[in-house]
C-alpha cells in the first residue's frame, strides 16, 4: 500500500514541474473537481474501514496541482465542468440519503466521467510524458487494488475503476506522443 502511494505522490512531481516550465497542458477545472470528487471518495472509504491510502495522497497531489495550474493560467470553465460540477452535488445528495457506500459508487463513477476532458486533451494534444505520466497511475492503481484485504466497494471499487481510465488517457497521449 504504502510503495503505490508513495509511487503516486512522486508522479506528481514531474506533472507540475511541467505545468510549471509550461510543457504539460491540463484542466485547472478538471483537476478541481477530481479533487472534490476524491475528497468524498477517500471520506466515504474512511468510514468504511477500507482502503484508503493512495486517496490521501491522490487529493494531496491533486490539490498542489491544481493551485499550480491556477497560478500558470491553465483555467477554463465550459458546459461540462458545470456538469461535473453538478455530479459532485449530486454525491454528496447520495451520501446524505444512502451512506458511504453509494458515496463511493457514485464518486467513483463520476470520477471516471469526469475525465473524459484530460482524455480528450491527450488524445487532440498527445504527450509522451503526460502519457507515461499516467501510465504510473495505472501501476498506482494496481498496487491500490491488489493492496484491498476483501473483494469489495470499498477496497476495489476505486482502483478497479481508475485503471482503464488513466490507461485510456496514457494512450491517448502516447498515440502520436512527441517529447516535451
Amino acid at each position: 500500500m504504502w510503495t503505490g502511494s508513495l509511487i503516486a505522490l512522486g508522479l506528481y512531481l514531474p506533472l507540475i514541474s511541467g505545468i510549471l516550465r509550461d510543457k504539460i497542458e491540463q484542466s485547472f477545472a478538471t483537476w478541481l473537481l477530481w479533487v472534490s470528487l476524491d475528497l468524498i471518495a477517500l471520506i466515504s472509504i474512511i468510514l468504511q474501514k477500507g482502503n484508503y491510502l493512495v486517496l490521501v495522497f491522490y487529493v494531496i497531489g491533486g490539490t498542489i496541482t491544481s493551485c499550480t495550474l491556477l497560478y500558470k493560467g491553465q483555467f477554463k470553465w465550459t458546459w461540462f465542468e458545470t456538469f461535473v460540477s453538478f455530479m459532485v452535488l449530486i454525491c454528496l445528495i447520495f451520501w446524505w440519503l444512502s451512506g458511504s457506500r453509494i458515496a463511493t459508487i457514485s464518486s467513483t463513477i463520476a470520477v471516471v466521467i469526469s475525465g473524459l476532458p484530460q482524455f480528450k486533451e491527450s488524445w487532440q494534444k498527445p504527450d509522451r510524458v503526460t502519457g507515461f505520466i499516467y501510465l504510473g497511475y495505472v501501476v498506482v492503481n494496481v498496487f491500490f487494488f491488489f493492496g484491498g484485504k476483501n473483494w469489495t466497494i470499498e477496497d476495489r471499487f476505486y482502483p478497479g475503476s481508475m485503471i482503464p481510465l488513466c490507461m485510456a488517457i496514457a494512450f491517448a497521449a502516447l498515440r502520436r506522443g512527441r517529447s516535451t
